[in-house]
């Protein structure tokens, strides 16, 4: 299709079209993702034995058609290698039209907008599914001219798109092939010196505190990135910095050594985690060491708060799960308190909890020039709050969250909102009455063992 159908039929769409374009094409890379050799090889002599299986009469037709030689496999492999680079570079040549002719509704609302997100849900999909070696190279290359086009997106306003740039380079960091690590380290180099040159050479405090946010969430997923792969990644950003001469009289180079030193140390604290991965109660609890060292970094302190209420979640630990909710709320509206831009801090979650002064100790740091909490972050985290206490059968409590979302709506005007609160409020004093009358709830009693001395 030529240029201008493609131009003719993006201008006649409505935006709603646009989107469903978009999500065609994730659709086509996930379908025509690279799997690798290994994975082809296991699929067809699968595919052979259940034909056989299914048919035995014609198995010898199916071997004859079925063969596996080596020769079969590495023909087979490389023509999947090709399509799936062509899909990859078919749709990096479409995308890369479509900005050239829509970049003023892509900067709309510094970039913040439901197209820019689609467009870079896109590119962040050639990070998250398989691609071959040569297809991730112009990947590369395409997120840096997008980067270099929409700085604004990446270093101005809410941080979720450079946070999840920063998780997916990082993850590629750690790549077997040496090849992508080193075109992944140099990206996630160009991020950061843009980041420095779009603050006027002041600072890269964005791209500082979502790579170690990053980093955090990796571990927390036990994804195992404190590899020596790794490691020559992080070799490779600060010899980047070290040889850049455009940046040698700044504070770049030992900013960028500060930021690696700083992830060594995250790497090191958290090596314990590996020994315990089965082990959910001393996991969760070296997690919860960590997110209180981090009282002076909200959004490190909230990415383990998240990381041990899906450990929670996952063991069926439901009441734990919601304690975690309520204290990243509390988080979060002690942030706002402090910026005078919410009424209570996290003093209005002490009826729920007395450990929540844990959030008062929450410290002023260089990690808190890029938070970007809002009243719209604290209510979704209210709600979410809300949902866990309900699963949790905690259902004394929801009012107490409700107290602190209400107000909000009713400011607002919003009756739709208003009526569900009030709604889900009519249940839960249902349940707890029915509980009660019926003693089928049972909550346990908990005890938090320590140690002391050797």
């Amino acid at each position: 299709m030529s240029e201008e159908a493609l131009f003719a039929y993006w201008n006649k769409a409505a935006p709603s079209e646009l989107m469903d374009f978009f999500t065609l094409i994730e659709i086509c890379l996930h379908q025509f993702r690279y799997m690798g050799k290994r994975f082809i090889a296991r699929a067809g002599i699968l595919h052979a034995r259940l034909q056989q299986l299914g048919a035995l009469e014609n198995a010898h037709t199916i071997n004859n058609m079925y063969t596996h030689t080596e020769a079969d496999i590495n023909s087979q492999s490389l023509l999947e290698a090709n399509v799936s680079t062509e899909v990859c570079l078919t749709v990096l040549d479409t995308l890369s039209t479509f900005i050239m002719g829509f970049k003023t509704q892509l900067n709309s609302d510094l970039g913040h907008n439901s197209l820019m997100k689609k467009v870079f849900q896109v590119h962040l999909c050639f990070l998250q599914i398989p691609q071959s070696e040569a297809a991730l190279k112009q990947v590369f290359t395409s997120l840096r001219t997008f980067i270099f086009k929409f700085p604004c997106t990446f270093f101005d306003g809410r941080a979720d798109m450079c946070a999840s740039l920063c998780y997916e380079i990082l993850k590629c960091c750690n790549s077997k092939l040496s090849s992508i690590r080193s075109d992944a380290a140099h990206l996630l180099y160009f991020l950061m010196k843009s980041n420095f040159d779009y603050t006027g050479r002041k600072s890269f405090v964005r791209t500082h505190l979502q790579v170690v946010i990053a980093v955090s969430q990796l571990i927390a997923d036990v994804i195992g990135i404190g590899s020596t792969r790794f490691q020559q990644s992080l070799s490779i950003i600060n010899n980047c910095a070290n040889s850049d001469k455009s940046i040698k009289h700044t504070a770049f180079p030992s900013d960028v050594k500060d930021l690696t030193k700083r992830i060594r140390t995250v790497l090191m604290a958290t090596e314990q985690m590996k020994e315990h991965e089965n082990d959910p109660e001393m996991l969760v609890d070296l997690q919860y060491s960590l997110a209180k060292s981090y009282t002076s970094t909200p959004e490190l302190r909230k990415t383990w708060l998240d990381s041990m209420a899906r450990i929670h979640n996952k063991n069926g630990d439901l009441s734990e799960a919601a304690m975690c909710y309520v204290h990243v709320a509390a988080l979060v509206a002690e942030y706002l308190w402090r910026k005078a831009m919410f009424r209570q801090g996290c003093s209005a979650f002490k009826v729920i909890t007395p450990n929540i002064d844990e959030e008062a100790a929450m410290m002023e740091d260089v990690g808190m020039q890029d938070v970007h909490f809002s009243e719209e972050v604290l209510l979704e985290l209210l709600e979410e709050c809300a949902d866990g206490l309900w699963k949790a059968e905690r259902y004394e409590l929801i009012a107490n969250i409700y107290r602190l979302i209400i107000p909000i709506y009713e400011e607002r005007r919003d009756f739709e909102k208003l009526t569900h609160l009030y709604d889900t409020l009519h249940r839960a004093y249902t349940k707890v009455m029915e509980v009660m009358h019926t003693g089928k709830r049972l909550l346990g009693t908990y005890f938090r063992v320590a140690f002391f001395g050797q």
